[in-house]
């Protein structure tokens, strides 16, 4: 029987990488940037097993993986009809074991694959859910029991998952990377990814915005105020909560900023002084606190990678890989739709300089 008294065991496999893909910002290519590469890195590394877990509500990196458009969203339907989903999970645990695993935590990992025949055979996903909005008040109530880490034991429902997959043996013995898809906002469903992960890449753009998400996240996660601001003891919360519970931070690992591009010369100007603002930002914080970051030598933590505009749509639209992309007309909701080689290449260049560095 098991016992509510039980202590979160933290037993993932410390050498597996958990990025945490986020940035306290929507809108600056973060679940573009998690398919890529997740499925770019799954390729190249055919000896390893990829998870991508997508903890986002709009679960849009699991409709691209399961099919991309229309075809995507009724296999995802599908799984959510099963509780074969992330929110599914979070149900589950607090109707029947919200202190204690269930023993069935790899069964909620999906292997692509097999839904979608263009994914990679070393890719799995743990499906995303609109429930997890709903799951948010769930995780809390859990946290604010009176037994003893609760708080730690709430927060740590995705370990239990990332933990049980690493050591189901019927799954396979190999090295296994995971890529987690969160929502901008710092709901409780995000504090599970920050908790579960042991990386960070934040995805920004070049403008005000996505800098004050930057600096959102680093106070948020670390209790760190760049540029010696006051802090806030509203964004100290999972940060003192997280200390007390002895739980390890994430380390910074990159910044990677989508590459708007405009002709307009007071346009290009503002861009210009954002992009120098996260280069600064980047550097002060190397500077100032070194250990906030992984200790990997990466000549430069700031990558760049280009809009994907068309190609974007057309691999939301047919769920393959960017590397599988052909220079031809494709058909997206009954409209041809031109993939060109050159930028093909151009994409493809940038999302693997990211992936060397993974």
């Amino acid at each position: 029987m098991k016992s509510e008294l039980a202590e979160v065991a933290n037993d993932m496999v410390d050498t597996n990488k958990k990025y945490l893909i986020w940035n306290n910002k929507g809108g600056v290519g973060k679940t573009f940037l998690t398919y890529n590469l997740a499925v770019e890195y799954a390729i190249a590394h055919s000896d390893e097993d990829v998870v991508v877990i997508d903890a986002c509500p709009q679960s849009n990196v699991s409709e691209i993986i399961l099919g991309g458009n229309g075809v995507g969203e009724e296999n995802l339907n599908n799984l959510r009809d099963r509780n074969t989903t992330i929110a599914g999970y979070i149900k589950e645990r607090f109707s029947n074991s919200p202190l204690a695993r269930l023993g069935n935590e790899s069964s909620y990992f999906v292997k692509a694959h097999s839904v979608n025949p263009k994914m990679p055979n070393n890719l799995y996903l743990l499906p995303g859910d609109v429930d997890l909005d709903i799951c948010s008040r769930l995780i809390a109530h859990i946290g604010s029991s009176p037994v003893k880490e609760a708080w730690k034991k709430s927060r740590s429902l995705l370990i239990d998952l990332i933990a049980s997959f690493e050591a189901d043996k019927t799954i396979s013995e190999r090295p296994k990377t995971f890529f987690i898809d969160c929502n901008p906002s710092f709901a409780s469903y995000t504090e599970l990814g920050v908790v579960a992960s042991n990386r960070v890449i934040i995805p920004c753009t070049a403008d005000a915005a996505s800098i004050r998400g930057i600096k959102n996240l680093v106070k948020l996660i670390y209790g760190v105020s760049i540029d010696s601001t006051e802090q806030d003891e509203m964004f100290l919360d999972f940060n003192k909560e997280a200390k007390q519970s002895k739980i390890e931070f994430p380390k910074l690992h990159l910044f990677v900023q989508n590459r708007s591009r405009t002709n307009e010369s007071d346009a290009a100007k503002a861009f210009k002084s954002h992009a120098e603002e996260i280069k600064r930002i980047t550097s002060e914080l190397l500077k100032t606190h070194p250990h906030l970051f992984t200790d990997e030598s990466i000549d430069d933590r700031v990558k760049h990678v280009k809009d994907g505009n068309t190609l974007a749509a057309i691999i939301n639209h047919e769920g393959c890989p960017l590397s599988n992309l052909q220079h031809k007309s494709y058909t997206i909701y009954g409209m041809a739709t031109q993939a060109n080689k050159a930028q093909i290449d151009a994409l493809e260049a940038d999302v693997n300089g990211v992936v060397s560095c993974i």
